[in-house]
């Protein structure tokens, strides 16, 4: 694999490469993270012509070089020509101080929001110019940046940062913890994985979080991708499992990958090596052209503060607990109606289910649709945090029980006072001292990123071994939506996917959903919960299903 590179970076490739093979840069060989040699070949030669064998581990996934340059050669490749080869000419110093004070600036935003983390001491191990360290600086925190680079700390030296060359001794000398320490693009280049992360983690607060910031194995195009001064690859599962080794734990983690973490006190076994998602790495590697989806990780995109005061004001209602519903009722089926708009056409299959005894549960937004339809859903599930999901509680009429996720706004449930209403939690995010209830931990109900998938939960706790799902489309067509739903979500990052020579048109939350479908379909038929599920209507989900569930 080779990259055009700028004109004098051809100069510094060619002393890279007279310094290997004169062993003025030494090599050594190494096995995977997890101790295993056992590998494919990905490429021997990187973007730039170097001889750098990447390797992909057979039993955890991790990709990593193999021989590769010792920690001391690293040194003085990254002081002498690092820069020189990889920085492209339009890239100035002050240019990059700006794109990572941008960044920053963003990630200052998420830490306060959604984890009020107003850090007072701020470590940057492989700051460049500092650019990360300025909005914190700004905001009254001590900060200490250190790089390897002499002419990048120069420059963020001019805006006044406290910023040197060196690497993480310079701040261990010091003496003292910081309560966010950031890695951007930093961790790939360590030799040392495990030894790197240790001394990370002393320098890091108990109470702080480490930004981990690499090249995700699934955002990049793979002959831009690897680079001699990169010993590791990473996925995000594969980032988890290292990550979990060394004692963190993930606080948010994409594919991107920007990643924050926490210490933990539980080191994983190595021997625990994440397994499930080997496929998915290696057809990303070796495949032309076409390529299976890998696993889509999302986040919740409601504040976690916002959700933390939902939650404590509703626990505080006296409301029973979804466990009263337990096995309520078992052998009869469950028929859950969704909101995607393949349900108008289904009008009918649905009255003839109910008709048979089916159990109608409804989303929350398709509460008005059941009633314009002339139909009382036996139980209505509310999962969403948002503040419009009141719309679809403007007219509440007796007849049906609402079963609402402790996640949701006061307003909920002040609009269903005096109705039959059960509570639970969904919110695993959250410190087990907020998820309380009558027992002492609370319920969590093992709900996915849907109240689609959230009522099929339900309706397994309630013993219903037959379900049976209307509008759980999952994808994009021209109606968007249930006609007559009350509010809609945004459908935004289109995306196509072809299935069977079908191309569906979607987003990232809505594969994220069909996976999760799969996910609990399988945790259900394990656990002697689920007998069988039919999906009613044009759904991806019947397509990308090996069993037959289409109805």
């Amino acid at each position: 694999m080779t990259s055009t590179t700028q004109p004098g970076a051809q100069y510094h490739i060619g002393r890279v490469k007279r310094k290997l093979a004169t062993g003025v840069y030494q090599t050594e060989p190494v096995a995977c993270f997890c101790g295993s040699t056992s590998a494919h070949l990905v490429t021997d030669t990187d973007r730039y012509g170097f001889a750098h064998a990447m390797w992909f581990c057979k039993d955890c996934g991790v990709i990593y070089a193999n021989p590769r340059m010792t920690e001391a050669s690293y040194a003085e490749f990254y002081a002498t020509e690092y820069r020189p080869i990889y920085d492209h000419p339009d890239e100035t110093a002050a240019l990059q101080f700006e794109k990572g004070r941008q960044a920053s600036e963003a990630l200052q935003v998420y830490l306060s929001e959604q984890h009020t983390l107003r850090p007072s001491i701020v470590f940057d191990i492989g700051c460049n110019a500092g650019g990360w360290l300025k909005p914190f600086l700004d905001a009254g925190a001590e900060v200490h940046g250190v790089d390897y680079g002499p002419e990048r700390v120069a420059t963020g030296q001019v805006y006044g940062l406290p910023i040197e060359v060196g690497s993480i001794e310079t701040l261990e000398v010091m003496g003292k913890q910081a309560d966010l320490i950031i890695m951007n693009h930093v961790l790939e280049h360590a030799t040392n994985l495990e030894a790197t992360l240790a001394r990370i983690r002393s320098l890091l607060h108990n109470e702080g979080m480490l930004y981990v910031g690499c090249p995700g194995l699934f955002t990049y195009e793979l002959d831009t991708l690897f680079q001699n001064a990169h010993p590791w690859q990473f996925t995000a599962e594969t980032l988890i499992y290292v990550m979990e080794c060394c004692g963190f734990e993930e606080v948010r983690v994409d594919h991107g990958i920007t990643s924050l973490w926490k210490k933990s006190d539980a080191y994983r076994d190595k021997a625990d090596r994440p397994t499930k998602f080997l496929r998915d790495i290696w057809n990303h590697l070796s495949s032309k052209g076409k390529r299976f989806i890998p696993h889509v990780r999302t986040e919740n995109k409601f504040s976690k503060v916002a959700r933390q005061t939902a939650v404590e004001s509703a626990t505080k209602r006296g409301l029973p607990e979804i466990t009263d519903l337990i096995q309520r009722h078992t052998g009869q089926a469950a028929l859950i109606v969704s909101g995607g708009p393949s349900v108008d056409g289904q009008l009918e299959a649905i009255r003839q289910r109910v008709a048979e005894g089916a159990v109608l549960c409804c989303i929350e937004r398709m509460y008005p649709w059941c009633h314009a339809q002339g139909l009382v859903p036996q139980y209505v599930v509310i999962q969403d945090a948002s503040a419009d999901v009141t719309d679809a509680l403007q007219d509440v009429r007796d007849g049906s029980t609402f079963l609402v996720a402790s996640q949701c706004p006061p307003a909920v449930f002040d609009a269903i006072a005096g109705h039959p209403t059960y509570f639970f939690h969904t919110n695993h995010d959250l410190p087990n001292d907020v998820l309380t209830g009558p027992s002492p931990m609370g319920v969590l109900i093992n709900a996915g990123g849907s109240v689609s998938l959230c009522s099929m939960s339900l309706a397994m706790l309630m013993g219903m071994q037959t379900l049976q799902i209307v509008g759980f489309d999952c994808h994009v067509t021209a109606g968007g939506y249930a006609t007559g739903i009350a509010g809609v979500g945004e459908q935004a990052d289109f995306i196509q996917v072809k299935i069977d020579g079908r191309a569906f048109r979607t987003t990232p939350a809505y594969l994220a959903f069909a996976q999760q479908f799969f996910d609990l379909y399988e945790i259900g038929k394990r656990d002697g919960l689920l007998a069988s599920v039919t999906l009613y209507g044009d759904s991806m989900i019947t397509a990308m299903s090996r069993e037959p569930i289409g109805a």
